[in-house]
């Protein structure tokens, strides 16, 4: 499980970054054995090495992570897929959406949203989407529980509600600036991460 340095930021795992990467851990020990080949610096301590998690996050943006294939024989055991039209660039913007989380949808991408968008009102819109989004997963009506004059209130008093409403909502801001073909559907469906987050990025 990652950790925080106040110095190196969060510290992801060797496993955490064989997933991301597609590195095996041997490949990653190895790597750890002669450093001036290894392609992601590390930290250690004692006998424990950890990865900074901007650095992977750069080895990734340049050369691709582990992509994931389905593999079977002709008689193996086969469900639907649960959308089977994800292929493509329309599984890129699927992948991109994953990645907005509660840890990360208020302090990375509202920011986002409010300052780099463009949009004239980014409030209105990202309430506008909670409210939507919220009721198509639930059922529930945000603008019944929480009206506009006490919208603000409900981060601190409601965080089962708060939490994934504002990360349905960042998902929409994104795929609608960027003009992703995304189903309201198919934002909801995505898992939303720990709710409440226990640390935020």
């Amino acid at each position: 499980m990652s950790t925080y340095h106040p110095e190196y930021g969060e510290l992801l795992t060797s496993r955490e970054v064989s997933d991301l990467t597609g590195f095996t851990m041997n490949q990653l020990r190895n790597q750890r054995t002669k450093p001036e080949a290894s392609p992601i610096k590390f930290v250690r301590q004692g006998g424990t090495s950890w990865y900074r998690k901007s650095d992977v996050d750069a080895y990734i943006e340049l050369n691709g992570g582990s992509e994931w294939e389905y593999i079977g024989g002709p008689e193996s055991i086969t469900t639907p897929l649960v959308n089977e039209s994800a292929v493509g660039q329309r599984k890129e913007h699927l992948d991109e959406l994953s990645k907005i989380t509660t840890r990360n949808a208020w302090t990375k991408w509202y920011t986002w949203f409010t300052d780099h968008s463009g949009w004239k009102d980014p409030y209105g819109d990202t309430r506008k989407w909670q409210v939507e989004l919220w009721k198509l997963s639930t059922g529930e009506d945000l603008d019944e529980l929480y009206p506009k004059s006490a919208f603000y209130k409900m981060r601190a008093e409601d965080p089962m509600r708060f939490w994934p409403s504002i990360t349905f909502a960042m998902r929409k801001a994104v795929a609608e600036v960027r003009g992703h073909e995304i189903t309201d559907r198919e934002i909801i469906e995505i898992p939303v991460g720990e709710v409440p987050p226990s640390k935020l990025d």
